[in-house]
């Protein structure tokens, strides 16, 4: 079996060196960038399978403008962002433009391997197809009332303590229907609730 391509780009020199050695094995070649600019420099010539990871937040270029220039020259791999909790929002931006994953920082490499060998090979764009979208809205019809405030809410980025403000209820409370939630609507984690609500237009 051919190996998988990993392109990671980040400014932060020494997450890549970690990720790169502990990623790398005979089935999965890792190719580090330290700027969305040095990768888009050697684009053309990098073999269009694997997967790309993206930090959010870089200098001069940051990810979701990278992720632009790329969906601009219909680049086909496909992209997963790397983000720390405060730019939830805007990974979930990227993912509406086309990314089919986020992983919240600290990242840990098992579960940046388990995210790339799984999405490798699919398209952009990895929403359910019509039919899951239409268990999706059966499901999301089926929540409380505040069981969709906090759905909404959560899936926007906002934290426990955020969404408690805004619905002036208690982060315990807040924890309590996010998890209620997370069951009802079948999601492991955060990433998968967002792909569904943008499935069907949330």
């Amino acid at each position: 079996m051919a190996a998988i391509n990993v392109y990671l780009v980040d400014d932060d020199q020494d997450l890549l060196d970690y990720l790169e050695t502990a990623m790398t094995t005979d089935q999965r070649k890792v190719h580090t960038y330290a700027s969305a600019s040095q990768f888009l420099s050697q684009v053309d010539n990098i073999p269009q399978t694997g997967c790309v990871v993206l930090d959010v937040n870089m200098p001069e270029m940051d990810g979701l403008e990278l992720q632009k220039k790329l969906n601009e020259m219909k680049f086909p791999l496909p992209i997963v962002f790397l983000t720390a909790h405060a730019e939830v929002p805007m990974a979930v931006q990227a993912m509406q433009a086309g990314a089919v994953d986020f992983i919240q920082k600290p990242v840990q490499p098992d579960e940046l391997i388990a995210c790339v060998d799984r999405v490798s090979g699919t398209p952009q764009k990895n929403l359910p197809s019509a039919e899951e979208a239409e268990i999706v809205k059966k499901t999301v019809d089926e929540l409380t009332p505040r069981e969709r405030e906090v759905m909404d809410l959560i899936v926007k980025g906002a934290s426990n303590k955020e969404a408690a403000q805004s619905l002036d209820i208690s982060p315990r409370t807040v924890e309590i229907y996010r998890a209620t939630v997370m069951r009802k609507m079948d999601a492991p984690n955060l990433p998968d609730l967002v792909r569904k609500a943008i499935a069907i237009g949330m």
